[in-house]
């Protein structure tokens, strides 16, 4: 199935549901994509015209706030026309170590297209575009601090090489990084480019406020009672960062917070570290054996709450 998965075949299935629902009136604050190392034609340019085409299809200018207000969170008080641009993700999966130039062909062409990109340790260390010599390494060395989840600065945990291979995604086109480090929570990249975090600007976005080059490390949390189910951890983690990114901008955290009963706004600057903290607790849920069905999993609203109160679970050493 996967093999013969085109792109022409999913821009047909979105066209289809968007005719369905009188032309997307109130169209997705983001669009997920997965594992396009699995998919033989949703690769390389294919993959990039087919992202391109999705954000055509999705962003719009809105005259009017309340044409989305039923499935945003947007001030409706504010009736200025706004542009509406569908943040683009993309999870990797599949990432064949065996053949490193298939595996860059497959995504490099496609980066700039790419808002969100999220993968693990592995897959990065595969799509290095090129080798570190050792003044490359001194150099990511030297510049390899990171804000921790407590505003502190250390040295970071991504060994140099991949500190360069971020660099290197970055620079073709990518916007933000959310690596995967298992047991050792996350790690987010921001571009330096200010003019491709500008990009990210719409109604309901918090990133293209975001600092330039800014590295934030997001630790992992600890599940007390011991049964753990770590299947599907890193797509929670990618799901909840995506929906903070795309949702919870501006507008949208205050009208959260007074759906909750809070005025204080200034508590919800929604910082890397803050969507990051978002997903992680996202993520510890799915790990949680006994609430990853359903069962005692906590809303949004709730994992806020946590937030908001500092009521983290322990972190995961």
């Amino acid at each position: 199935c996967n093999d013969g998965f085109s792109a022409e075949e999913l821009l047909g299935r979105l066209n289809h549901h968007c005719n369905l629902n009188g032309g997307c009136v109130s169209p997705p604050r983001a669009f997920l994509f997965g594992y396009p190392h699995l998919m033989p034609k949703m690769q390389g340019d294919n993959l990039r015209s087919m992202l391109e085409q999705v954000r055509r299809t999705y962003s719009k200018d809105i005259e009017n706030d309340n044409e989305t207000i039923s499935n945003s969170d947007v001030n409706t008080n504010n009736k200025n026309n706004r542009h509406h641009r569908v943040l683009i993700g993309v999870d990797l999966n599949g990432v064949d170590g065996s053949d490193v130039d298939a595996a860059r062909a497959a995504l490099f062409p496609a980066l700039s297209a790419i808002d969100i990109l999220h993968l693990n340790e592995d897959e990065a260390k595969v799509l290095s575009s090129s080798s570190l010599h050792q003044d490359d390494e001194d150099e990511a060395s030297s510049k390899g601090r990171t804000e921790t989840k407590n505003g502190h600065d250390e040295s970071s945990p991504i060994a140099a090489p991949i500190q360069s291979q971020l660099r290197s995604l970055h620079q073709k086109g990518c916007a933000i990084i959310l690596l995967s480090l298992g047991s050792q929570g996350s790690y987010i990249s921001i571009t330096p480019d200010p003019n491709r975090l500008k990009q990210l600007s719409h109604s309901s976005s918090c990133a293209s406020r975001w600092t330039p080059g800014m590295q934030v490390r997001v630790p992992a949390y600890t599940i007390g009672h011991g049964e753990v189910n770590a299947n599907g951890a890193g797509d929670a983690l990618f799901a909840g960062f995506c929906l903070v990114v795309s949702s919870w901008g501006g507008d949208a955290v205050r009208r959260l917070c007074a759906k909750r009963g809070g005025n204080d706004v200034n508590a919800w600057e929604l910082t890397p570290e803050v969507a990051g903290t978002f997903a992680s607790l996202v993520a510890w849920q799915r790990c949680d054996a006994r609430t990853r069905d359903g069962e005692g999993m906590r809303s949004a609203f709730d994992l806020m709450d946590m937030m908001k109160k500092g009521d983290l679970p322990e972190i995961l050493k």
